[in-house]
């Protein structure tokens, strides 16, 4: 594995020529960057004033060679679908936010090798990152960049926290840094309807209590876990029971499809229910569920729904189609731009990870000893085989991109949207331990 890992930095940095100035500019004092069609900043306010709240995403009217270049790389714990298509759309704006990038890395499992990846690229004159470990691995992570104050970071597939644990703490920890993603709970809501509208849709005369749910979860991930109580929510208020309510746990084989294999096999094929609903809480254990109910001869009563869609998409695109029938999806180059936006903003100077987004920072959940961290949310829209292609081919056309090979005619850039509202969550008064002190 060690000299796997060592081919591939060899790979993505043996070209540099032994030239890492590129990536040890010091960040522009705001204001002294210049203008582009008038505007000193992306997204500028009418008074040349910067709007924190979009800044981070890419103005196709500001020129960004005029600010120094950065190096970026995202490093990953895991690989998989999902994080192939994150770095394939890092990749992509990396060079559109003027910045050099440098690749990606996987772990693969191991937390002590991620770290060691991330010194040494540090140690070769990154200074921009987009990082996801293991979450127990955050706090080192941040303990390891105060050393460090020129490298600047997000994390994407989870929020970063500091893993204590106590009353009026939020589950995981606090913030370390903002985060850009989702709402978990309601992930698993929605995820949880979406299965219960199939099943009335298709089976409305079946009892509930001859229907099986099987929600997945990694229970060590804060994150993935509240889509599973989110979930059970949902589950319980509308069915009126849980004991048709399984949790398949694959905490102990981990992210991968022969886990997903593994963990929900045992409970599809010894509990006695002909119609199974499935949330399959990332496309590896979806496709893992999809597996086992076709070889249990149940794809045609069943229903299988992920937050992700990355594998979904490939697999009808390959002409696959069976109980792994949607998923709520933002595309790849949706979520990265923000992500790889804040980045460029602060080593730009232009905001800092308590300045960011100041109209999404959630109230009982910002971080401690007075941060601010943000967590903007990202817009959301359910992946059907019907229309998958149009909302694909549309973030083609909104992020200039060619990631899909699909047409767009008849798409409008109208069509959807990459903002959406701040939830009322986000405007109640801070009543938490740190703002009352």
């Amino acid at each position: 594995m060690v000299v796997l890992v060592l081919v591939l930095m060899f790979s993505l940095f043996g070209c540099s020529n032994g030239n890492n100035n590129a990536g040890n500019n010091v960040p522009n004092t705001p204001g002294t960057g210049g203008t582009s069609n008038g505007k000193p900043y992306p997204h500028a306010n009418p008074d040349g004033s910067i709007n924190l709240d979009k800044i981070a995403h890419y103005d196709h009217e500001y020129d960004y060679t005029q600010n120094p270049r950065y190096k970026i790389a995202y490093l990953a714990g895991e690989s998989g679908p999902l994080y192939q298509q994150s770095a394939e759309a890092y990749e992509h704006w990396a060079p559109l936010f003027n910045c050099e990038w440098v690749g990606f890395l996987s772990a693969n499992g191991d937390s002590d090798l991620f770290l060691t990846n991330l010194q040494n690229l540090i140690d070769q004159g990154v200074n921009g990152f987009i990082l996801d470990p293991d979450v127990t691995v955050f706090p080192a992570v941040a303990a390891l960049l105060e050393q460090y104050p020129e490298v600047k970071w997000m994390s994407q597939m989870a929020p970063p926290r500091d893993g204590e644990s106590g009353e009026g703490i939020p589950v995981g920890g606090n913030l370390i840094n903002p985060y850009v993603g989702f709402d978990n709970f309601d992930a698993g809501r929605q995820q949880t309807y979406k299965l219960i509208e199939w099943k009335k849709e298709n089976f409305p005369d079946v009892p509930w209590e001859e229907v099986g749910f099987v929600a997945f979860d990694f229970s060590t991930s804060p994150a993935l876990h509240e889509r599973v109580i989110g979930a059970e929510e949902v589950w319980l208020a509308e069915t009126g029971s849980l004991d048709n309510f399984f949790v398949a746990d694959a905490v102990s084989s981990g992210i991968n499809l022969q886990s997903g294999i593994d963990t929900v096999g045992p409970i599809i094929s010894t509990k006695d229910y002909k119609y199974w609903l499935v949330m399959g809480l990332i496309d590896d254990f979806a496709q893992a569920a999809a597996s086992v109910l076709d070889q249990q001869g149940l794809t045609d009563t069943s229903c299988v729904v992920t937050f992700g869609g990355s594998g979904l998409q490939m697999q009808w695109d390959n002409g696959q189609q069976d109980a792994f029938r949607y998923a709520l999806f933002t595309a790849q180059n949706l979520y990265a731009e923000p992500i790889l936006g804040a980045v460029y903003a602060y080593l730009n100077g232009w905001a800092t990870p308590d300045t960011i987004w100041p109209s999404w920072v959630k109230p009982f959940d910002h971080g401690k000893d007075g941060h601010t961290f943000s967590q903007l949310r990202l817009p959301t829209v359910w992946l059907e085989y019907e229309t998958y292609k149009h909302y694909l081919e549309w973030t083609d056309m909104y992020a200039q991109a060619d990631a899909y090979p699909y047409s767009q005619e008849g798409i409008s850039i109208d069509d959807y949207s990459p903002f959406i509202d701040v939830p009322e969550e986000y405007k109640e008064p801070c009543t938490c331990q740190y703002c009352t002190q």
